[in-house]
């Protein structure tokens, strides 16, 4: 389609070549109202703003360019179907300045400029065309409906009403001008030899195929809606490249409305959303303009008044990034945003006409969704096109990894040829490795400094900008598979599971058993088995984790929830982490023996080292806190971050029996249960009798029966019974069923136990003890 760059009186000039003649504009009867002059606040800032580049284009030296104006054109009439918003105002604007400057001809050409939306809407701009406004105190709203033609039912058409409020903004921004209106006329009016040097000027483009003009409309979808926030931008974004880069301004105006345009509608299409682009492609310069405020180091430059949290408009972000004189990396930031976009541009073998890539198609080379081991890389919360989810989700839910993820491919694409695809292929993944967690928003320089080093020059070092921790096991996993390149596969197989997300230093790095490792891990950790994992991991040491209070709160992995696993896993450096690695890869060799032997599935692999620990500690009566988490899935967390809090003692083996909750929540404020309360309540299925053993905020909480409300506590060497308050009601009961207990009173049911290590430990499984003394008070009626 042939386009050509005009004014709005240069749009009735007779016309040269082929350009289609015009003698009038009709707004078509498809269109809606003119809705500049709308009330709601986002349409009054959105006016101003325009009217304000307008206004300044008209007064100044500085030129506007307000992008395309589309339409069809019969007998000498266009009929826009894009741009009428535009011309509307400029309409306006011509009106009030050729009455100011006594230039208003009503047979003038430009006047002829009706609307076929309403009939009173036509009535008034052939009325207006006839009356020039005289200026003085009244606004042209004022004056206009205190005349004589000024009809009534023109009160009640919205173009109308938008009218006058556009009138009056133009007023109060050229009333000031007055003595310079003739000045101001003849900038309008002038023709200079370059279109693109008038004050306002457009790229007019007619219908071509009559038969697709209404299907283009719809995708230009402009029907009487005001001007987005981008269409404002990209009033004045033209003039700001032209102003600092005169050479690719060309280029910018060809491609913001033809190829880029292209390239944002394929996306447009398959979402079939709003059939519009504006969202799109303001998302993603709002990515390149954050991008390069990042580069240069410069984030608090966005904030208009950072204290009332407003930002400077977009258009004048990307001024100061890609065009402030005082702006060192101005040049470099320009050819990141043309690299942005023609980075998704090609060339169409046969015509050689510039096209648009698919960018999902060039993603999905890099990236895939989920997936492990050789091939693409896996992302573990995101869909591989980073483009498409940019221009769709950036500013809302677009995350930090995200965007320092698309900021690493662009600059591998702008890289070219000079890095292999091999060498980005493992810089990604290294990039994606260490932001696959939590990233503050504060440290975004850092982290887009950090990732350019990574990705143009292959530099991994502690910077601090990522966690120091991640990066050192970056580095040595390099220095390993430089050694070992055998070992590659194992080494992704292990980074993209969704349980590590990139970080091994849980797995010792050991090429002889990396693989068969690899494998036993990817098979044992699967949900269905993550309570079985956490038992039988158990088996092979004390795993627990030290979450806080002075080593007393500990984390173990939770059969339901993967976070506590990915905490168990990743969290602290490869040194704190031997306290996992050690029994961890104790258990995968385990499993990995068996399954090379053939004799078991990984379940049953599990349940196997499960049973044959168990038995073991049963066969010389050895009852420790591990023993009943191994056995007892009722004391197993399944619920919040697997945290777990009593008195723990590293040197006498761990936790004591007394008061050992399970943490329901992530912090001691959530709901917990005394984990061998609860383990007894399941195993013995004690439903019937007790309430279930879980509190929120109770101090020495104990397992209360529900006809006598008696409470039973776990304490280190015994059960304490708690009698409710009409205790000789029930005293002569509880004593009855207490003769087949040791106790050493009434109140206490002691547990057997053997001195072992500085520390005493149950000779009998106390859940067990437990649950028959339930019982025992149950078959008492208590």
């Amino acid at each position: 389609m042939k386009g050509y760059p005009t004014t709005f009186l240069g749009l009735f000039d007779e016309p040269a070549g082929d350009r289609p003649r015009i003698t009038e504009i009709e707004i078509p009867i498809i269109q809606r109202d003119f809705a500049q002059g709308r009330a709601e606040e986002e349409v009054s800032l959105l006016r101003d703003r325009f009217l304000d580049k307008v206004i300044e284009a008209a007064t100044t030296d500085r030129h506007m360019g307000l992008d395309f104006v589309y339409g069809d054109v019969r007998d000498g009439v266009l009929q826009p179907l894009d741009g009428q918003q535009r011309l509307t105002t400029l309409f306006l604007l011509h009106w009030y300045v050729a009455s100011r400057a006594d230039k208003l001809d009503p047979a003038a050409p430009w006047l002829c400029f009706s609307y076929a939306t309403r009939p009173t809407a036509r009535d008034f701009t052939e009325t207006i065309a006839k009356n020039p406004y005289p200026g003085g105190p009244a606004s042209p709203s004022d004056w206009i409906s205190d005349q004589p033609w000024y009809v009534y039912p023109w009160r009640h058409d919205p173009t109308i009403s938008s009218m006058l409020v556009v009138l009056d903004g133009i007023h109060r921004r050229l009333d000031p001008h007055a003595d310079e209106i003739d000045a101001v006329w003849d900038r309008l009016a002038a023709r200079p030899a370059d279109v693109q040097n008038s004050a306002i000027w457009f790229l007019f483009l007619p219908v071509v195929d009559i038969a697709h003009g209404e299907d283009l409309y719809i995708k230009m979808n402009s029907r009487g809606k005001p001007l987005t926030t981008f269409e404002v931008f990209k009033a004045d974004f033209e003039s700001i490249i032209k102003s600092a880069d005169p050479d690719r301004h060309q280029h910018l105006v060809e491609s913001i409305d033809g190829v880029w345009a292209d390239l944002l509608w394929e996306y447009e299409k398959r979402a079939a959303s709003d059939y519009k682009i504006d969202d799109e492609f303001e998302r993603y310069l709002t990515f390149i303009i954050e991008i390069c405020e990042w580069r240069d180091g410069k984030s608090d430059r966005k904030w208009h008044d950072k204290q009332a949290r407003r930002l400077w408009p977009i258009e004048e972000r990307a001024r100061l990034a890609l065009a402030d004189p005082d702006n060192e990396h101005a040049d470099r930031n320009r050819d990141f945003f043309f690299h942005a976009f023609d980075t998704w541009v090609g060339a169409d073998p046969v015509t050689h006409i510039r096209v648009p890539l698919d960018p999902s198609a060039e993603f999905s080379k890099l990236f895939t969704a989920g997936g492990a081991g050789e091939g693409s890389i896996p992302l573990f919360s995101t869909t591989p096109d980073l483009f498409g989810g940019c221009i769709v989700r950036y500013g809302s839910d677009f995350t930090a990894q995200e965007t320092l993820l698309l900021f690493g491919v662009l600059l591998a694409r702008q890289a070219d040829d000079t890095i292999s695809q091999d060498e980005i292929a493992k810089r990604l993944r290294s990039l994606r490795n260490v932001t696959a967690a939590f990233l503050d928003s504060k440290r975004m320089p850092a982290y887009v400094a950090q990732t350019e080093k990574l990705i143009v020059h292959g530099e991994l070092e502690d910077s601090g900008a990522f966690r120091s921790d991640w990066v050192a096991d970056e580095v040595l996993k390099w220095s390993f598979l430089d050694e070992h390149p055998e070992a590659i596969d194992a080494v992704h197989q292990l980074e993209d599971h969704p349980l590590v997300r990139g970080r091994i230093m849980a797995f010792e790095l050991d090429a002889a058993t990396l693989e068969a490792r690899a494998e036993a891990f990817a098979d044992v950790s699967r949900p269905e088995l993550r309570d079985l994992l956490g038992a039988a991991l158990l088996t092979k040491g004390d795993y627990s984790r030290d979450v806080g209070w002075k080593g007393t709160r500990r984390q173990l992995g939770n059969s339901q929830k993967d976070d506590s696993w990915t905490d168990m896993l990743t969290t602290g450096s490869r040194a704190n982490l031997a306290n996992i690695r050690e029994p961890l890869m104790a258990l995968l060799d385990d499993v990995a023996t068996r399954a090379a032997t053939g004799r078991n599935q990984p379940g049953d692999a599990l349940d196997a080292i499960r049973a044959q620990w168990l038995a073991e500690r049963e066969s010389r009566n050895f009852y420790d806190w591990r023993y009943y988490l191994v056995r007892y899935s009722g004391a197993r967390s399944s619920k919040g971050d697997g945290y777990y809090h009593g008195t723990y003692d590293t040197k006498t083996g761990g936790f004591a029996y007394q008061r050992l909750r399970m943490l329901h929540g992530s912090d001691y404020t959530a709901y917990f249960s005394d984990a061998l309360l609860h383990a007894a309540w399941i195993d013995g299925s004690l439903g019937s009798y007790a309430e279930k053993p879980s509190w929120w905020r109770r101090d020495d909480p104990g397992l209360t029966l529900k006809k006598s409300r008696i409470e039973i506590r776990c304490d280190d060497d015994s059960f304490e019974l708690v009698l409710p308050d009409d205790r000789e009601t029930v005293e002569t009961k509880v004593a009855e069923a207490l003769t087949a207990f040791d106790s050493n009173d009434q109140l206490r049911v002691l547990v057997q136990q053997n001195p072992q290590g500085g520390r005493l430990v149950d000779s009998e499984d106390r859940i067990q003890l437990c649950v028959r003394l339930v019982r025992a008070l149950a078959d008492e009626g208590l």
